[in-house]
């Protein structure tokens, strides 16, 4: 079977030997539908910047059709000018909480390149996120209020480890492009890294991040944030936590991808994160998992400072769902089906524990949160808008339970199949030795 563009623009974004990922032959040789297929799902998975840079590189950006050429570098020029308002916002966010006397750390976000990105305005960043002092959370939560933030509606799966996030409402609608320099800034207050509860996996590794954080130079200020080993830590639990909840956008495991392939000679930086790694079990089978995700989609094989530790600390059952899984859920950010459910089980230690995962997973205990005109402030809200509003929650609505009776159908198939395999045979279906 050709393979489609999807798994083109996959192979092409990885970073193996040029005479090993993908070619650019396929660039100019797909139909304009399927370049208009090929968009959306760079766009969806955060990937449409990567991919811009990458054609540029490898001198393949002129072989595109006119028309993509065009919307490439529209997104870039979008891109550029949403992250130049977002430093702006961002240095002045850090200097009100400095001011305010409120403890807090910077998680990810403007602050990840050069390690994860090359250049800030390479991703597309939709949110501020900070890591606040348990005694200083209200108070920050008052500051942005009063500066003319507002709470979004939210659910215990969307703020397991930060309160509501709180955004402008500018009145902003979506128009379809994931790179307006418009769309409002949400700003999430965390007072956790981790919920062990909420996912059920207990994880300890982050638990003392306060004591290694370190400033970092950003603009005309210095802001705190997490160490280099736990900002690669925390970006990969964070993108861990959203394969095991059927959202994950690719860019982060490509983000991760590229801070393996840059710092794999960097060998007292691996062995001081194999050690803090090492130190919690959980974290040691996310963490291997993760990287092998990120392996099977955009590296190929792993550095060699990465490979012993994956191959030691990777279950089975997890390296039998990446084979079996990882790449063709991917074309769908593992959104299209509960397959993911499938590794989050084989991860538990307990059957009394995969059955309220199983209970809270295929049995949802509330309606979908409606996305369609959060931004606008209810006084601004028309009898129209509203009438439109109710129309589309109403299709909302009806797109999800679809897709829970599509996804529980596919998953009652793929279940009996997955625990009669050989790797549940292995006690907890880790390894049983390292290679």
């Amino acid at each position: 079977m050709r393979p489609t563009i999807e798994f083109h623009i996959l192979d092409y974004l990885g970073f193996g030997e040029p005479e090993s990922v993908g070619r650019g032959d396929w660039v100019h040789h797909d139909k304009a539908n399927n370049w208009k297929r090929g968009l959306r799902f760079a766009d969806a998975a955060g990937l449409s910047l990567h991919l811009r840079d990458q054609l540029k590189r490898r001198e393949d950006f002129e072989k595109l059709p006119a028309w993509v050429q065009i919307e490439l570098e529209q997104r870039q020029k979008d891109n550029l000018d949403r992250t130049r308002v977002m430093l702006q916002e961002f240095v002045e966010l850090n200097r009100q909480l400095q001011a305010a006397g409120i403890r807090y750390l910077n998680l990810k976000g403007l602050l990840l390149a050069p390690d994860f990105v090359a250049r800030s305005e390479q991703r597309a960043q939709y949110d501020y996120d900070f890591l606040v002092r348990k005694e200083d959370l209200q108070r920050a939560y008052r500051l942005f209020v009063e500066i003319g933030y507002s709470p979004l509606h939210s659910t215990k799966a969307l703020a397991a480890d930060h309160l509501p996030t709180l955004i402008r409402k500018t009145g902003w609608q979506w128009k379809g492009n994931y790179h307006d320099p418009t769309i409002p800034r949400g700003i999430e207050l965390h007072f956790q890294l981790w919920d062990a509860d909420f996912e059920m996996l207990s994880i300890h590794s982050l638990d003392n991040v306060w004591e290694d954080s370190r400033c970092q130079s950003l603009d005309s200020i210095e802001v705190p944030a997490l160490s280099r080993e736990n900002t690669l830590l925390y970006c990969t639990l964070h993108a861990f936590r959203h394969l095991l909840r059927n959202d994950l956008r690719l860019s982060h495991l490509y983000e991760i991808a590229f801070f393996l392939q840059r710092s794999s000679n960097q060998e007292d930086f691996w062995q001081g994160f194999f050690a803090r790694v090492t130190s919690c079990p959980n974290t040691a089978k996310a963490v291997a998992t993760t990287f092998e995700l990120a392996r099977c989609l955009f590296l190929g094989v792993l550095p060699p400072p990465i490979r012993p530790f994956v191959s030691r600390h990777l279950p089975t059952t997890a390296e039998s769902w990446v084979r079996a899984y990882g790449r063709s859920g991917a074309i769908h950010c593992y959104r299209k089906n509960k397959n993911a459910l499938l590794l989050h089980l084989s991860l538990l230690d307990s059957n009394p524990k995969r059955w309220v995962l199983l209970r809270r997973r295929l049995l949802p205990r509330h309606l979908p949160l409606p996305s369609f005109g959060v931004q606008v402030p209810p006084e601004a809200q028309s009898l129209t808008f509203r009438m439109v509003k109710a129309v589309r929650y109403l299709g909302l609505l009806l797109h999800r339970c679809t897709f829970h009776v599509r996804s529980l159908a596919e998953l009652c198939f793929h279940i009996p199949f997955w625990f009669i395999q050989p790797h549940w045979r292995k006690r907890g279906g880790d390894r049983s030795s390292p290679d």
